[in-house]
């Protein structure tokens, strides 16, 4: 719908700044499930919704120039979208604020109000310090958040290393398979490492349920632990060369294999244990 408010065409960047100052500027913040945001190039940028144009062009509602500028084709600008009022409404006045100003010019403005969506920055002299966290054991579960929300809490909490204890690696959710989480975290700098020998194979987790179960399936992951020497000496490894995460994919950790080796960890590394977004 803001493609159609400005006139059906726009540039990628226009478009980034435009939907992120709809998440930030407005009482809808574009509704429920509306985009994150993390700190790119250029400022805030959302993998997922430039994975979602890619949808729109397949089913023939958008194009991509050559110029990188989106532009709406004949189905796209009659396209129907019924969205909430408040969230039409918002959309009218983000565009009607900001519809016009060239990219270069969201940018500085972004830049000027949102100093954190600076850190990554490509432009000279624009560019705040990226916060390094203590080392420590961290761990975070990915369930319910987008990739870029996940990856915007690792950087606020100064994380730059994300190790991935999954022992099968794949997510129905964008961004958590591993070829596509490798990518993301290597544009942002964030190191991505795979250790599957720490993790548990989904045949052992079926028919999870009770809290017996979970005790029982945590008691024999932990059993299990001393003869996984390779793999505990390698994580021990890279949570002492930098501060580092453990992955998967629950949110609450006391339902998640992760706690258990974190925990396990403490004997074997001087640091505590964090749970980070819980």
């Amino acid at each position: 719908m803001m493609l159609q408010q400005v006139g059906g065409t726009a540039s990628n960047l226009q478009m980034m700044k435009w939907a992120f100052l709809l998440s930030c500027e407005t009482l809808s913040h574009g509704g429920k499930t509306f985009y994150q945001f993390i700190p790119y190039r250029y400022g805030p940028y959302s993998f997922t919704l430039n994975q979602e144009t890619d949808s729109l062009i397949r089913n023939g509602f958008l194009e991509k120039g050559l110029d990188n500028r989106w532009n709406l084709t004949p189905l796209g600008k009659n396209l129907d979208i019924a969205l909430p009022n408040d969230v039409s409404k918002d959309i009218c006045q983000i565009s009607e604020i900001y519809g016009k100003l060239s990219g270069q010019k969201l940018i500085n403005l972004i830049y000027d109000k949102y100093s954190w969506f600076t850190i990554n920055s490509d432009l000279p002299g624009r560019k705040r310090k990226r916060p390094v966290a203590e080392k420590s054991i961290y761990t975070a579960g990915y369930e319910g958040k987008t990739v870029d929300e996940f990856l915007n809490l690792l950087m606020e909490s100064g994380i730059s290393r994300l190790i991935d204890v999954r022992y099968n690696p794949i997510s129905r959710r964008y961004g958590f398979h591993k070829s596509t989480l490798l990518r993301l975290c290597s544009s942002l700098k964030i190191d991505y490492q795979h250790l599957p020998g720490l993790g548990i194979p989904g045949s052992e987790r079926e028919h999870l349920g009770s809290d017996h179960q979970y005790t029982s399936l945590f008691e024999n992951y932990r059993c299990s632990l001393p003869s996984r020497e390779k793999d505990l000496t390698n994580v021990s490894r890279l949570l002492k060369s930098e501060p580092s995460v453990l992955m998967c994919m629950e949110a609450n950790p006391e339902f998640c294999h992760r706690n258990v080796l974190a925990q396990h960890l403490t004997t074997l590394v001087d640091m505590p244990v964090k749970h980070l977004g819980c």
